[in-house]
């Protein structure tokens, strides 16, 4: 078993840093400082996909050729970026997506419990080994995969090997937080999905939650935009002054006006209460349907960074609760 110390596991984000383009990611937590999710790393918010020069000539978009790595995921954001794969990948491969994900190497961080297989290329948890605590923290190195084994391989020295039977590794024990009390709460509320999707589905005409919603709810789609998973998008093309016309996609949101808007202006969801139902139905109904798990992760930033202070838990709550009662 393998672990690396505190501090050289700074010095091997140092080296990294000189050998690869590097970024520090917030995306697992609702505590992160940047209010745009990983996500943006792979699916732009907005991004060329070919365009036009005056003469006709047709350029589509290049691969990008440099690879990358993606450091700092959380384990909510871990589980995001596994289920953003899938979803990216069937029932048709997102191909300007995958550009850009394959020439990332995604390292995690870890505290508290983790899952088997959390997703991310390299993860590091956070443990305690019994009887033998150096000064620092201490991190059980997991690789998922051939990248994250090419970074051990290639930088051996960080890392120490450790008899497992020898001595105890204990995940280490987190503080309580209102941010990690709410996801574990939502983590667990997530775990009977067919519950979940049933009584969404049985919600929609059966609840007054929606009409309440319909006047707290400003429409302005950022909880979309923060979620790690949503993944909507609309197209548009643009004429630059130098005559050049480009076709790009860009993020888009259910809540919006325009998202269900069609040609002569008719909208299939007109009123912000239909809309903002349909984002709690693609998460937990149509997505049970399609993947058998809801869209969300438990990861709190749609609830920190709405500025109607929406809590999509007290929502789904209340939501059960009455469904159960009839």
């Amino acid at each position: 078993m393998l672990i690396i110390a505190e501090k050289q596991l700074n010095g091997l984000v140092e080296k990294l840093k000189k050998e690869f383009d590097f970024f520090s990611a917030q995306g697992g937590s609702a505590s992160g400082g940047d209010p745009l999710p990983f996500k943006k790393y792979f699916f732009p918010p907005v991004q060329e996909t070919f365009s036009s020069d005056k003469k006709g000539k047709i350029s589509t978009t290049k691969a990008p050729t440099e690879e990358f790595i993606l450091f700092g995921l959380h384990l909510p954001a871990l589980e995001a970026l596994t289920y953003l794969d899938e979803i990216m990948e069937k029932p048709n491969e997102d191909f300007f997506y995958f550009q850009k994900r394959n020439k990332a190497t995604v390292i995690g961080v870890v505290e508290g419990e983790m899952p088997a297989a959390p997703g991310g290329d390299l993860v590091f948890q956070s443990v305690h080994i019994v009887g033998g605590q150096p000064d620092g923290k201490i991190f059980k190195v997991f690789a998922n995969t051939k990248k994250g084994n090419n970074i051990i391989l290639k930088n051996k020295d960080f890392f120490e090997e450790i008899n497992e039977t020898e001595i105890r590794v204990e995940p280490t024990k987190v503080k309580p937080s209102l941010d990690r009390d709410w996801s574990d709460s939502m983590r667990e509320l997530l775990v009977d999905s067919e519950l979940l999707k049933d009584a969404v589905e049985w919600s929609r005409d059966n609840h007054p939650i929606w009409e309440e919603l319909r006047n707290q709810c400003l429409g302005c789609g950022i909880c979309t935009y923060v979620c790690p998973i949503c993944h909507c998008f609309s197209v548009e093309d643009r004429v630059s002054l130098d005559d050049k016309c480009s076709r790009c996609r860009k993020w888009d949101a259910c809540t919006l006006p325009g998202f269900a808007k069609i040609s002569g202006g008719h909208s299939f969801r007109p009123t912000i209460k239909e809309r903002y139902y349909n984002w709690f139905y693609h998460k937990f109904v149509r997505a049970y349907l399609e993947f058998g798990k809801p869209q969300c992760v438990g990861c709190g930033r749609c609830k920190k960074y709405c500025p109607a202070k929406i809590d999509i838990q007290e929502i789904l709550r209340r939501i059960l609760e009455d469904y159960k009662k009839r």
